[in-house]
């Protein structure tokens, strides 16, 4: 059995349902008792982090198969294949 690490679209999963938990837990606090600044502040900066999350998955998946391409490209050139 191998450990493999989690896909892109598996992680960005987690991260929507983490968000999602957050949100859902603003909107209850909120129909119930209203929202303070706190609260407002406290899920803004989810929402930024949603987004710093997803970015930094794009950035990862470029990074990821530049290293693939780059891989390619020095086996390509490696003596040894001839």
């Amino acid at each position: 059995m191998t450990i493999q690490a989690p896909s892109s679209a598996n992680q960005l999963a987690l991260t929507l349902e983490q968000f999602v938990a957050k949100a859902e837990a603003f909107l209850q606090n909120h129909y119930k008792v209203g929202s303070e600044s706190e609260d407002i502040q406290k899920i803004l900066k989810a929402i930024a982090d949603l987004r710093l999350d997803i970015n930094n998955e794009a950035l990862e998946a470029e990074f990821e198969l530049a290293q693939e391409k780059r891989d390619l490209l020095n086996d390509c050139y490696d003596s040894s294949w001839i």
